[in-house]
């Protein structure tokens, strides 16, 4: 009897053990450095969208960080992606990224590991795989291909132990259902936030990595490839043209189809150039060029405002006159 009793006790444990660690974040804390993933749904169907978040935390001291994440587009295609900078505290620096992915076709998907790399490419910490079970959409007409269930075969006797556990399970798989809505729920509110202003977000961008004095303590690659990213984010959101992960010959080519002038597209291919050699040639600027390369951005992002500005009056001016021969032809 008693051996029989710390069997069931022993399957009992094992069975809430084994729930509480599918519902375990998906994160890694290495060295001082944290990256943690959302949890993906464990089923969806083809095309149905899967968003995530992945929060970093890491030292000043390791430099900057960023996402390198590029899963095979057989497997999922990118709908969206966002980086929003959390302000430093007590030296460390934090990021969060917000993903949207869409399984192409049926099967059991891997969402493969997401990496937290450094300025040098090497990798920081990892995220844990998840695996989703995606379905195939099914018509109208394949109702009639549907299997009819099998009847099921009355047991004999009172299973207590198999109840037993069944209602573990079933607890414990409520309490993860609940936790996992809500933070569903907290994910879509955060999406739905619609981003600050392009210049708005620039300025608080350059705000937060001045105030980390990246050049003053002589991390000029760092500080550089940071004020790129800024700069890159403002002019993809402005002309809403691929430029955070894009190659400067890859900017240089849409940039023309913009209302930028010659010479305004002149400064911002010098200005990317530069950056590049400081990024990728191994060049150390001084203390002066980098504040230099601040006022040359300051000066794009003015000249880009100043531009939207007056689309934005001229657009007025045109609905303005549309609504003023509205009322010429009711008076008629």
């Amino acid at each position: 009897m008693r051996y029989a009793r710390r069997q069931r006790w022993a399957i009992l444990a094992g069975a809430v053990a084994l729930v509480a660690a599918g519902c375990a974040e998906r994160s890694a804390d290495t060295g001082g450095v944290r990256w943690q993933a959302s949890r993906a749904p464990d089923s969806l169907g083809v095309g149905d969208p899967i968003h995530l978040v992945l929060d970093g935390r890491w030292p000043d001291s390791l430099g900057s960080a960023h996402l390198a994440w590029a899963p095979h587009p057989d497997t999922l295609l990118f709908v969206a992606r966002d980086s929003i900078a959390v302000a430093s505290l007590e030296g460390w620096t934090a990021r969060q990224y917000r993903l949207a992915v869409v399984p192409p076709r049926a099967g059991a998907l891997v969402i493969p590991p997401a990496a937290l790399v450094d300025a040098r490419g090497e990798t920081l910490a990892l995220t844990l795989p998840q695996t989703v079970q995606v379905t195939a959409r099914r018509g109208p007409q394949d109702a009639g291909a549907l299997r009819p269930i099998t009847p099921m075969v009355g047991l004999r006797g009172f299973p207590w132990l198999w109840v037993a556990g069944g209602g573990v399970l079933l607890l414990a798989a409520l309490g993860a259902l609940g936790v996992w809505s809500r933070r569903k729920r907290t994910v879509e509110e955060a999406a739905e936030t619609p981003p600050p202003p392009p210049g708005l977000e620039f300025q608080e961008g350059l705000r937060h990595l001045l105030a980390r004095r990246l050049a003053e303590h002589g991390q000029m690659r760092a500080f550089t490839q940071e004020l790129s990213w800024v700069l890159r984010r403002y002019l993809g959101r402005r002309w809403q043209e691929p430029a955070l992960e894009a190659t400067r010959p890859e900017i240089l080519r849409w940039m023309p189809h913009t209302d930028l002038s010659v010479k305004d597209q002149q400064d911002v291919a010098a200005w990317l150039e530069e950056t590049d050699g400081i990024k990728f040639a191994g060049r150390t600027p001084l203390l002066d060029e980098t504040h230099t390369l601040v006022e040359r951005a300051r000066r794009v992002v003015a000249r880009g405002e100043g531009l939207a500005a007056e689309r934005e009056r001229e657009a007025a001016e045109r609905e303005s006159l549309k609504a003023e021969g509205g009322q010429r032809e009711v008076s008629r």
